[in-house]
């Protein structure tokens, strides 16, 4: 189907707001053809510049090289046409051409040797130190085998002046750590390497750290070691971009003894391989993982079964430890002969079969938080569940110690250890879904949930709940969760605003009509009515998202119908206030619709039950229904009703500060029934002039 011009743009535009994947990978592409078919070669060449540096920060380097080449060629042709403000760019982005090309043992050698040379020659002819050309010589002679002439391209850049085209102060250390490491120099390394943690680069501390695993348990600095993994791991468990650098945060569980943390890793992370970012990452991914599950087999364990989480709605069938670990080890050393094919020797084979036969170095460095001394971080309570987890463990009680796992990390949560709370809680989710233990994984991923949220990982913790709730069978609900309609409530006010936190709202709304807690409904209503975007703006949030809003609107009314069929509530309370809330919003949302009259029913009826309210606690919500009030009298045409409504309003407060809106409100009521002099007395006592008054037309909020 043919687009125009406008669309094509739109579509572009669009595109920024997406996140890296599929779907964003198709948009681009669709934007490039159709600015193709129609001619717009300009815009085309932004597209693909843009496209270029999508493609290589995600795990689709490949598509980089054809957007990258487009662009090169084009530049080529009409220096003048698509210089300036590209130069730069382009010649930045030799990097990443580089750096993937020597990744895919399909494409030739020579390619990257040629497109070394161009490099040079264009940096050269610009001026440009030669720092970033010899670092990536060095790149591309310490992945081939070439260690001599790594050693060698690594001292010249030693003693290059940087510029504008270096890498960063966290990235390049990183690459020559690689070159140092595989050079055996890990005291150089580890100096060279440690100031890059502090980089605010996005690919670090993430890549520094994972590098600089090996010298630190070679070193004897286990300690270290740990807490570059932890850091590491933290940056990357969420983004397949990152696929080499869990390979060598494997190797580290297998060099410091932590196999049980290196299964978890391949449970987790195993489906990345569906997406490798590139061969190189896919060959070293899966050694390691060989490593991992190699050592478990050689002590006993190779009939354990491994269980995988379902990616993008697919799960991968539960595998044995060694089949698996021949599977992948094959994989890797298939993949590993190919590179040795293209680059005339053995070195790949060598490595990865020294990868994947990988055992223990020094003593051992423990991750758990069960195994690490907890004497400084933890109170007795604690102490005594890890002591039990471990005995639970000694004994053969997998699912005692798993039980426990789950009690101390509560305990933990309960002390605010939250990052100590989510390892453990993590273990003890992972280990009672080994088991079986539904009822208490469920309780355990509660813990999980409130441990991400107080560790400051909100997305995660989201997330966590969601699960919970996804997997939730009604009823059979473990007993030491909140009914399932107080966490929707809960992951509602995590989300914060926008359709999806609406939405939890309202299923929390029905659990608790459903419960028969009247007040609870209403206020979950409140907050959804409150929390989805009116009028236009759910559109922003895709159709899929907006389509709550009529369900809330009806669930809205039919509420209200039912609470109100017989007039007021009676008494004072939560109920009131609640419903209150719930005619405000929905007068929102009237109003937002163009049903003005219907909105200031809905808002009169909200200002009577606020009113016999006797807590001083109702006078901001009540001032918003009577600020909202004035707003729709004067839509309506009432100056006087609006001017009632003002009054009100600003007789609830004390600060003549806070009650901006309600002596604007005033101002113009006063205004449309021409009582100028007494609007101007409002504006004077309110420190207003005519700029607030400026766009203040009775439409806002």
């Amino acid at each position: 189907m043919s687009r125009t011009e406008q669309e094509v743009r739109d579509l572009y535009r669009s595109s920024h707001g997406m996140p890296s994947g599929p779907a964003k990978f198709a948009a681009l592409e669709e934007v490039i053809r159709h600015a193709d078919a129609l001619g717009l070669v300009e815009f085309a060449f932004d597209v693909r510049m843009s496209a270029t540096s999508v493609f290589q920060h995600s795990w689709v380097p490949a598509k980089a090289f054809l957007t990258f080449s487009w662009c090169l060629a084009a530049y080529d042709r009409e220096p003048d046409r698509f210089g300036g403000r590209h130069d730069h760019t382009l010649l930045w982005q030799f990097k990443w051409m580089i750096y993937s090309v020597y990744q895919f043992p399909e494409i030739p050698l020579q390619r990257a040797t040629d497109l070394l040379a161009d490099m040079e020659r264009r940096y050269r002819r610009g001026g440009h130190s030669l720092h970033a050309v010899l670092q990536h010589r060095g790149l591309v002679a310490e992945s081939t085998g070439e260690l001599e002439q790594a050693q060698d391209f690594y001292e010249q850049m030693a003693v290059t002046r940087r510029d504008g085209l270096s890498d960063c102060s966290g990235c390049v250390p990183s690459s020559q750590v690689r070159t140092l490491v595989a050079l055996g120099r890990d005291e150089e390394a580890i100096r060279i390497g440690e100031p890059a943690m502090r980089s605010g680069c996005t690919e670090q501390p993430q890549w520094i750290n994972s590098e600089l695993l090996l010298p630190y348990v070679r070193t004897g600095r286990g300690e270290q070691a740990v807490e570059a993994h932890r850091a590491a791991y933290r940056r990357i468990r969420d983004n397949p971009h990152h696929l080499g650098e869990l390979a060598s945060n494997l190797l580290f569980c297998v060099h410091s003894g932590n196999l049980g943390r290196g299964l978890d890793l391949i449970e987790r992370h195993l489906s990345w391989l569906d997406r490798p970012r590139t061969p190189l990452t896919e060959m070293e991914f899966a050694a390691a993982a060989a490593a991992v599950l190699s050592a478990v087999e050689a002590r006993g364990e190779g009939e354990r079964l491994l269980r995988f989480p379902a990616a993008d709605g697919v799960r991968r069938p539960d595998a044995r430890v060694a089949g698996l670990a021949r599977e992948l080890r094959e994989r890797a050393l298939g993949i590993a002969a190919r590179f040795d094919g293209r680059n005339g020797n053995t070195y790949q084979s060598t490595r990865m079969r020294g990868w994947s036969g990988a055992g223990p170095i020094g003593e051992p460095a423990p991750l758990s938080v069960f195994e690490r001394d907890l004497e400084s971080r933890a109170g007795e309570q604690v102490r005594r569940l890890v002591d039990r987890v471990a005995a639970l463990t000694a004994a053969g009680n997998r699912a005692g110690a798993a039980r426990s796992r789950a009690e101390a990390a509560d305990a933990l949560l309960a002390d605010e250890r939250f990052a100590d709370a989510v390892e453990a809680s993590e273990e003890a989710v992972r280990e009672l879904d080994r088991l079986g233990l539904e009822e208490e994984a469920a309780t355990a991923r509660w813990v999980l949930a409130r441990a991400y949220r107080g560790d400051g990982e909100w997305r995660r913790a989201n997330a966590a709940l969601a699960e919970l709730l996804e997997a939730w069978k009604p009823g059979a609900p473990a007993a030491s969760l909140p009914p399932r309609a107080e966490l929707e409530a809960r992951l509602g006010g995590w989300l914060g605003h926008g359709p999806e936190a609406a939405a939890r709202y309202l299923a929390a709304a029905r659990g608790f009509a459903a419960e028969g807690r009247a007040a609870d409904r209403m206020s979950a209503l409140g907050q959804a009515l409150r929390r989805h975007p009116r009028g236009g703006a759910a559109s922003a949030h895709g159709a899929a998202a907006a389509d709550v809003l009529p369900d809330l609107l009806a669930e809205a009314r039919s509420a209200l119908d039912e609470l109100l069929g017989a007039g007021l509530p009676s008494g004072r309370g939560a109920l009131g206030t609640a419903t209150a809330d719930v005619l405000h919003g929905y007068a929102s949302h009237l109003r937002s619709s163009g049903e003005a009259g219907a909105a200031v029913a809905r808002l009169l009826t909200a200002r009577a039950l606020l009113e016999q309210q006797e807590s001083d606690e109702v006078a901001p919500q009540l001032g918003e229904v009577l600020t909202q009030l004035g707003l729709l009298h004067l839509r309506l045409g009432d100056p006087a009703a609006a001017e009632e409504a003002a009054r009100a309003g600003l007789a609830l407060l004390d600060d003549p500060e806070e009650a901006w809106e309600e002596a604007l409100v005033l101002v113009r009521a006063l205004q449309a029934r021409g009582a100028d002099d007494e609007a101007a007395a409002v504006m004077a006592d309110h420190g207003l002039d005519e700029d607030d008054l400026d766009g203040f037309d009775g439409e806002e909020d």
